[in-house]
């Protein structure tokens, strides 16, 4: 997967962002992985709003994983075909769960499945064709 900087197609025109800041501005591209349905060969998508803000849980698990990757700092050899740190690492954080994790049904994408609900979709067209109504009507009066 690549985070796509918006500045990288624009980087004649000013001076780029820090990779700390790019955070959710960027797209993602990555492949299709073991999707074997997928006919594409790249999949672009905007990254996830966790980037900048993280549940809970993830902060914990960032945080988490940072303690244990400074205790694995100077590991050197191959363990289970891994790098030392990287194995260290692995087996630390095996079957780790953070304590405010949130459970699956609770998830963002799970209590609401698009950016509006239908009912707020329903009210949003009444609301814009009440507006065109009446900008008609004052353009006629004129």
């Amino acid at each position: 997967m690549v985070l796509l900087r918006p500045q990288t197609l624009l980087a004649a025109f000013g001076k780029p962002m820090p990779r700390s800041a790019i955070g959710a501005k960027g797209v993602q591209i990555y492949g299709p992985g073991a999707m074997s349905w997928s006919k594409k060969a790249l999949i672009i998508r905007n990254a996830p709003y966790t980037i900048e803000n993280p549940t809970l849980g993830q902060i914990e698990v960032r945080l988490t994983f940072a303690d244990i990757a400074h205790q694995a700092r100077g590991m050197r050899g191959l363990r289970n075909g891994l790098p030392g740190a990287a194995s260290f690492i692995q087996e630390t954080l095996r079957g780790y769960r953070a304590a405010d994790r949130m459970e699956p049904e609770e998830y963002p994408s799970k209590v609401k499945k698009s950016f509006h609900t239908e009912e707020e979709l329903r009210r949003m067209l009444e609301e814009k064709a009440r507006g065109r109504r009446e900008e008609l009507a004052r353009i006629r009066r004129v």
